[in-house]
């Protein structure tokens, strides 16, 4: 799962909205300085990430992309499932789009002094460009991808994750969809069964 996936699957605080996109942001990051609530956060998006990496559906769909995607295809779905859920908000959850992503980067600037160093470096763009509520739109996925791609130690084929996410939108659209009824079942039992943790939403 990518950054609004998580914020959207955590806790509604600014805090655990925190934790949970820290999980995205792990180098650097002492967390021996974290909240409690951000802290638990953080291990509920491990937690998540696992059980969608190893989900069958993400397993078969990985093998439908192109052999030249396919080394990256974890990297692309984590970014179409973003484009999804923020397309289908509403379909999933009464709390506004603007006021959750709001939530998170308050605690961005609230919060600051618990930022790893890359963290620390994107938020002020991550805030002022609402990336996250920007992943309804296509072009918004393109920059993302080219961003990723910039970011990693060689050249990859990720800016053409674009055109197989517009290739084959309906099947990508039904496979987020379903994963997401999944994950909002998963973590609403994965709190029932941790005590101290919240139920979702």
């Amino acid at each position: 799962m990518n950054y609004l996936a998580h914020v959207f699957l955590a806790r509604p605080t600014p805090l655990a909205r925190l934790g949970a996109l820290l999980g995205d942001f792990a180098r650097g990051l002492d967390t021996d300085l974290l909240p409690e609530e951000a802290l638990d956060a953080l291990q509920e998006h491990r937690a998540i990430d696992a059980f969608v990496d190893a989900h069958p559906l993400t397993r078969s769909e990985r093998e439908q992309f192109p052999p030249e995607l396919r080394r990256f295809s974890g990297i692309l779905l984590d970014v179409y499932h973003d484009h999804f859920l923020a397309r289908h908000w509403d379909r999933f959850t009464d709390d506004p789009l603007e006021e959750v992503t709001g939530s998170l980067y308050s605690a961005l600037r609230d919060h600051s002094s618990l930022l790893p160093p890359r963290l620390l470096e994107v938020a002020p763009r991550m805030s002022a460009q609402d990336w996250l509520g920007g992943y309804a739109e296509l072009e918004n996925i393109d920059r993302a991808l080219a961003g990723i791609s910039r970011r990693m130690r060689r050249e990859t084929p990720l800016e053409r994750g674009g055109e197989e996410l517009r290739r084959r939108y309906p099947d990508f659209e039904q496979l987020s969809l379903e994963m997401f009824e999944q994950l909002t079942a998963f973590v609403d039992q994965r709190r029932h069964e941790s005590p101290g943790l919240a139920q979702h939403g």
